[in-house]
């Protein structure tokens, strides 16, 4: 391609400041030279890569502390009016590894919950920045209502079944919940974070460390994409953990959901950017009948331009979201149903966009898209497992009922 992406997929740049512009630049040349550059290489030893290249950047960058505040290390990127650059960064991260994004998103995502303001819990943060935000890697999992289980009935997050259960004790919080399905890491998960009901079935989190004894997990999942995620269900034996270890204040949960779309979202859209890049360049090197181009011909610069039509929209739409989140005083707080709504619409949308993008890219392609030599296949499948989890047939139905609680005030749903 002749163009740079952000000359094509154009954003509102002043919603970014100098400073995010910087980071942005060097995760950009991460992406670029640890992975996008050597893509064969990173695919036949993708697993011992994949640590590699993700300890270089949250330990050599440093972006496993960029939504701590700078009294506790970090880059003081916990501010909503972070939430553009924050997205920027999953973007540039999505372009080389979607497995890599979504661990990084997850753990933005849960620290938001600890660190953003203007809910910041200090004393949280002096408790768990040291340990899982150091000198070595961590990994967060987060686990979030789904499905229930036929004939049992269970305390409900708009819709949504509560799984895990928490009590309080005298001194702390007991954790129970069985086969728990989490987003990404059960396998290898160093903190997890879960949404639990309290005894009067209200929904809150809570944070509970990988290494707790009464943590089981069980077989390390098959799972169509993501492969280096290690995910796996879980199961919590009456955990302790201290009681600054659960939030429950109002529209947390709302919160998870919230940032999580919007991470999530940016994952995707940098990993639709990376797949408009390799169509671009494979579609540049075909003929057809006669010698044409084939880009050339009009069925096929039409099938082109849908791929470059839905990841730009998607572009578009995850800066309008990470432009409502930054803007509380405006929208609401990232808790409200207000702006969790516009989160679950547009989370839902891009989503949906970027594999449709890629659905009609591989339409093309052929057998070329279908072979792991030229990665595609890959992008498509990682985008699959987020969008399910996020969004997918068994989360499509909530996301509309929430949609329709808002704009037309249902009550009983």
């Amino acid at each position: 391609m002749n163009k740079a992406l952000d000359e094509l997929f154009v954003y509102p740049k002043e919603l970014v400041d100098e400073e995010s512009k910087r980071v942005i630049h060097l995760v950009r040349q991460w992406a670029d030279k640890e992975i996008i550059s050597k893509r064969q290489e990173y695919r036949e030893n993708y697993e011992k890569l994949f640590i590699e290249t993700r300890k270089s950047l949250n330990l050599t960058i440093g972006l496993q502390r960029l939504t701590l505040p700078e009294e506790h290390g970090g880059f003081g990127w916990n501010n909503p009016a972070n939430a553009p650059g924050i997205a920027s960064i999953l973007t540039e991260i999505g372009r080389a590894d979607a497995a890599i994004g979504v661990a990084a998103a997850v753990k933005y995502t849960i620290l938001a919950a600890i660190t953003m303001a203007p809910n910041f819990d200090k004393a949280l943060c002096d408790a768990l920045a040291p340990v899982y935000c150091g000198e070595e890697l961590k990994t967060f999992s987060l686990i979030l209502p789904g499905m229930g289980n036929i004939g049992q009935d269970t305390p409900l997050f708009l819709g949504r079944s509560i799984l895990a259960s928490v009590e309080a004790e005298s001194d702390g919080y007991v954790v129970n919940g069985k086969d728990l399905r989490p987003i990404n890491s059960g396998a290898i998960a160093d903190l997890f974070c879960v949404v639990c009901a309290d005894k009067a079935d209200k929904p809150c989190i809570a944070l509970v460390p990988g290494d707790n004894a009464n943590v089981v997990r069980g077989k390390t999942l098959l799972e169509t994409g993501l492969n280096a995620s290690s995910n796996a269900d879980v199961s919590f034996n009456n955990v302790k953990i201290p009681k600054s270890y659960v939030i429950s204040r109002q529209g947390v949960v709302e919160e998870l959901y919230t940032w999580l779309n919007l991470l999530l979202g940016g994952v995707s859209v940098g990993t639709g950017m990376n797949f408009f890049e390799m169509v671009g360049d494979w579609s540049e090197t075909r003929t057809i009948k006669g010698g044409y181009m084939m880009k050339e011909n009009p069925l096929c610069a039409s099938v082109l331009a849908d791929v470059a039509d839905e990841v730009f929209t998607s572009r578009l739409f995850l800066y309008d979201l990470a432009q409502t989140i930054s803007k509380p005083n405006d929208w609401g707080q990232s808790g409200s149903q207000r702006v969790y709504t516009i989160a679950q619409v547009i989370g839902s949308k891009i989503q949906q966009n970027v594999m449709r993008a890629i659905n009609r890219g591989l339409e093309l392609m052929g057998s070329a898209g279908y072979s792991k030599e030229w990665h595609v296949e890959k992008h498509w499948r990682d985008i699959k497992t987020i969008q399910s989890y996020l969004c997918g047939v068994g989360a499509e139905a909530p996301v509309k009922m929430d949609t329709a609680r808002f704009f037309f005030d249902c009550k009983d749903i």
